[in-house]
């Protein structure tokens, strides 16, 4: 069926939400690698076929231009995936690397009010459901972003501290018990491992949950929703898609995983939460703010690289004149 356009506040909201993110943190402070495209979590063989399928929707008409170069240009080599370099050989080449130019490789920053045009979108869809889903997955990305932004002063206030306070005079009487400068960045930090863990949630539950007219699966376990949606989408996607949902499949059973993203959540919500060992946390056994922020950073990767695998996913579903012709 053709799909309806979203409403005229959730077609203006999608548009902020791409002005923000890609005019809001630009020169805020915010490592603009995260606001790259990295592609780490992407297999191989998926990169050039994702990039490919929302290349269109690109909104910056010159990075439509530069991204469409790098495809053709891409060969079948690929550089080791770098958070500080970007992933593409004709960047790299160029020496453009995204700490100078976040925007033209970000392929998130995309008309999404065009998403589903042209599309013959599942007769079972809810997308009313589903436009709301993609606006709220957008806010909470864009909630993420601001807890790195927030986070990145803290960083250069930390190092200025640890500077001036091994400067200082030793005294044997006076001992430095804790930063707050630090527990103000492991906040950060924290927020933003309950929002990357809540965007796993609204991509399962509010995105391809109410495309596929799936029903409710919210009440299950992580690696159940996981499992149920594999069975319900097994015999529905031609072959370019079941290569999309795979690797979905893949790293959505990675955040599962013993000490995964799963397990940072629930030990805040559930259980008695670690903590950082320059903050409150044990010093011999618990991990050190850079390892929480490596984590974090890596974890936001994780999403938007499957964020964008699922764009692709519905992006290479059937189109509305391949149906009509086909007489279906």
């Amino acid at each position: 069926m053709k799909a309806p356009v979203p409403s005229e506040r959730l077609f203006q909201n999608l548009q902020i939400l791409v002005i923000a993110r890609a005019g809001y943190f630009t020169g805020a402070g915010l490592s603009p690698s995260l606001l790259s495209t990295s592609m780490l979590f992407v297999k191989e063989s998926n990169r050039i076929p994702a990039a490919k399928s929302v290349l269109p929707l690109i909104l910056n008409d010159n990075n439509r231009k530069i991204m469409s170069k790098a495809i053709d240009m891409q060969g079948e080599e690929w550089e080791q995936p770098e958070l500080d370099k970007p992933i593409w050989t004709y960047f790299r080449k160029l020496g453009v690397f995204p700490l100078k130019n976040q925007q033209i490789d970000d392929l998130l920053q995309l008309n999404y009010s065009k998403l589903l045009e042209g599309l013959d979108v599942p007769n079972i869809a809810d997308i009313s459901l589903f436009w709301g889903g993609l606006t709220d997955f957008l806010i909470n990305s864009w909630s993420i972003l601001e807890e790195f932004r927030l986070a990145a002063p803290l960083v250069t206030k930390m190092k200025k501290e640890a500077k001036e306070l091994a400067q200082q005079p030793k005294d044997p009487r006076v001992t430095r018990l804790i930063s707050f400068t630090d527990m103000q960045f492991e906040n950060h930090m924290l927020n933003a491992v309950f929002r990357l863990r809540a965007g796993w949630d609204k991509l399962a539950d509010y995105l391809i949950v109410p495309y596929y007219g799936i029903p409710n699966i919210s009440k299950m376990s992580w690696l159940k929703q996981v499992n149920r949606l594999d069975k319900e989408l097994s015999n529905r996607l031609n072959l370019k898609q079941k290569r999309f949902w795979e690797n979905i499949l893949e790293n959505a059973r990675m955040i599962a995983k013993p000490g995964g993203l799963r397990d940072a959540r629930d030990y805040e919500l559930h259980k008695i939460a670690r903590r950082s060992r320059e903050t409150l946390g044990d010093k011999r056994s618990a991990p050190s703010l850079k390892q929480l922020e490596s984590f974090t950073v890596i974890e936001h990767h994780r999403l938007q690289d499957n964020f964008l695998l699922f764009l692709s996913l519905i992006l290479s579903g059937p189109r509305a004149s391949e149906v009509a012709l086909s007489g279906r």
